[in-house]
């Protein structure tokens, strides 16, 4: 009888590539472009560990299996490392140079048990075959509906019109993610930020002294910015429920400021931000480092042990490359014109925020733990007061630095300028030392809205008021430039969370919000946890899960619902499973508000829940 050919070899290697995108295609937009290069590499590592191992073993259906074990493990690791990191009871064991030597171990048994074993492994090589397939077509048909949704929401990118009207100035929008106004550096960070703004003023920028953001995220902050509206419509459509960001990078993609500048004749450049909502890649010209990742591209890494190997080996980290595309665009971005006049050139730079790389004079940071880009949330997961002041002392240090760049920059573009330019310096919201998502305090809403908001305008610079926020800068510019007559929105500013981006919270009301969210009140809650996780005391574990959540606030609990997990789950796998519940009758419908927490229970076993306040009565 013929051998079976190990084919799920190839569809595991391929599988944690469409996992991960079938995961983030209904949150987070990601070209196909992203996937060629892990899929390739993925594919690549299977056929040659295939051929060695068939070489040593002289058996395909042997090699093929170890392959699996192989790669299985390969793509675990960085979930296992995190998992590790999280729990105070096992946290110093996730250190590389004691995982990586287990992991090793844990292929070489199964190894040894694969090459010693003398079954016929035809039968388990189809069922394994049959078993990758399914997976396959499991993540396929997850991430399928998603992308062909993302392609039929395309629009067809205008052509710049090359009419007559090249006396117009040559725009420059900078985002500077996460940088504060002035007095929240003083007051939050102990930074005077006034030889910067000063400088800026030198030059002819308004610097809004009562500048805020209208949104607490950076998606729906650019997506408001660059069509000049706010999202209240968008809100309504989606739902205040829903977590999917794509109609949010839909609406950067095609926004209206690209649209009306080609119109007037505007040649159009972008920046690769390492940031996928972010990046305009239908810009008439898309400038990128030559070696550079992009967001999708950097999570899955992370969930494998190169990184470490890689820093290792040739001396390179995420967080260098990371390093080397913020300088690379503060550098390139004077030189982006290259006589297109008049040309738009947008270019957002993730700094200061998070991941702080660059010390006080641009000295190297190399941070501890996995490559992220996230803030909040796991800053605060081992000692709030520490990582405060961590947080503040580096990223007072990276914008320290981030000033000195882009000082340069300025000057640069205004000597390359061969009329005077609009320079927009803008960020897409403040920072978050110690931001809570789910259950943020009024400071910390305070010190998040709070952004700087720089520009330049030739003629009248008293056009941008000291209150202005983003959603009106391209309403004043237009009516500037073009006499386009738009009105002018309110400036308001609006908070959410990241499991519910549209559900907005007003940010000018502060002490109505400290009201409403120190105010007690019922609430369920559904919790997912490990079958080890046991407790004989309900009530006691139901009181603990609530301290997790809203320590020191009175909540009375309405219902506990629990469910038994295999291994650990996210809060987004967490919302899928509950929704599937819902579904089957077998969890009554809460409602759409909820928050959530993840991470070590009230008996120090990873635990997921989702807490819905005043909820529907089953």
């Amino acid at each position: 009888m013929k051998k079976p050919f190990p084919a799920h070899a190839f569809l595991f290697a391929a599988s944690p590539v469409l996992f991960l995108f079938g995961h983030n295609a209904a949150s987070l937009p990601v070209q196909p472009s992203e996937l060629e290069l892990p899929l390739a590499a993925s594919l690549a590592l299977a056929l040659v560990l295939l051929l060695v191992l068939s070489l040593i073993l002289r058996d395909r259906l042997k090699a093929g299996i170890a392959t699996s074990l192989f790669l299985l493990l390969f793509f675990l690791y960085g979930g296992a490392f995190t998992a590790l990191a999280k729990s105070p009871a096992v946290r110093e064991l996730a250190r590389h140079r004691y995982l990586m030597p287990l992991w090793l171990i844990l292929w070489l048994v199964g190894f040894w048990l694969i090459a010693r074993t003398k079954r016929s492994l035809r039968g388990l090589t189809v069922l394994l075959n049959i078993t990758a397939a399914g997976v396959i077509t499991t993540n396929t048909a997850a991430g399928l509906p998603a992308f062909l949704k993302n392609q039929r929401g395309r629009l067809v990118r205008a052509q710049a019109q090359g009419t007559a009207e090249s006396a117009f100035p040559d725009i420059y929008y900078v985002i500077l993610d996460g940088y504060a106004r002035a007095d929240i550096l003083k007051t939050v960070y102990s930074y005077d930020n006034s030889p910067f703004i000063d400088f800026l003023k030198s030059r002819g920028f308004r610097v809004a002294a009562r500048g805020r953001s209208n949104y607490s995220q950076t998606y729906l902050s650019l997506a408001s910015s660059l069509n000049f509206m706010l999202l209240d419509s968008l809100a309504a459509r989606v739902g205040s429920g829903s977590g999917n960001r794509v109609p949010l990078a839909h609406l950067i993609q095609n926004n209206r400021v690209m649209s009306i500048l080609k119109q007037h004749g505007y040649t159009t450049v972008a920046f690769a931000s390492g940031y996928t909502g972010t990046e305009l890649t239908r810009a008439d010209v898309f400038i990128a480092p030559r070696w550079a990742l992009s967001e999708f591209q950097n999570i899955l890494l992370g969930t494998t042990p190169l990184p470490p190997l890689i820093q290792r080996i040739m001396h390179r980290s995420q967080y260098d490359l990371h390093r080397e595309r913020i300088l690379f665009e503060l550098r390139s971005l004077p030189e982006a014109a290259r006589a297109r006049h008049p040309v738009f050139v947008f270019c957002h730079v993730l700094s200061p925020h998070p991941p702080f790389v660059f010390g006080a004079h641009g000295e190297k940071v190399n941070p501890s733990g996995c490559f992220s880009l996230t803030e909040g949330g796991e800053f605060q997961a081992v000692d709030r007061n520490r990582v405060r002041e961590e947080y503040v002392e580096n990223y007072r240090n990276q914008l320290e630095f981030l000033n000195t760049k882009v000082t340069r920059m300025v000057d640069r573009i205004l000597a390359a300028s061969p009329r005077p330019p609009v320079i927009i310096l803008q960020g897409d919201h403040g920072p978050g030392s110690i931001l809570n998502w789910d259950d943020p305090e009024p400071d910390q809403i305070a010190e998040r809205m709070a952004n700087l908001n720089a520009c330049l305008l030739p003629g009248d610079t008293s056009l941008f008021y000291d209150s202005i926020t983003p959603v009106n800068t391209f309403r004043v510019l237009f009516n500037h430039l073009f006499n386009s007559g738009y009105q002018l929105l309110p400036d308001l500013s609006y908070f959410s969370t990241i499991a519910n981006p549209y559900a907005f919270h007003n940010a000018d009301s502060l002490s109505r919000y400290a009201a409403e969210r120190s105010a007690a009140g019922e609430v369920s809650l559904v919790v997912f946890r490990m079958p080890s996780d046991t407790t004989t005391d309900p009530a006691r574990y139901s009181l603990a899960l609530i301290g997790l959540k809203y320590p020191g606030v009175r909540k009375t609990i309405q219902s506990l619902y629990t469910r038994t997990v295999a291994r650990p789950v996210t809060v987004e796998q967490a919302v899928d499973l509950y929704q599937q519940f819902v579904r089957a009758g077998g969890l009554p419908d809460l409602g759409q508000r909820y928050e959530t927490y993840s991470g070590p229970g009230p008996t120090r076993h990873p635990v997921t829940v989702l807490y819905f306040p005043s909820p529907i009565r089953p």
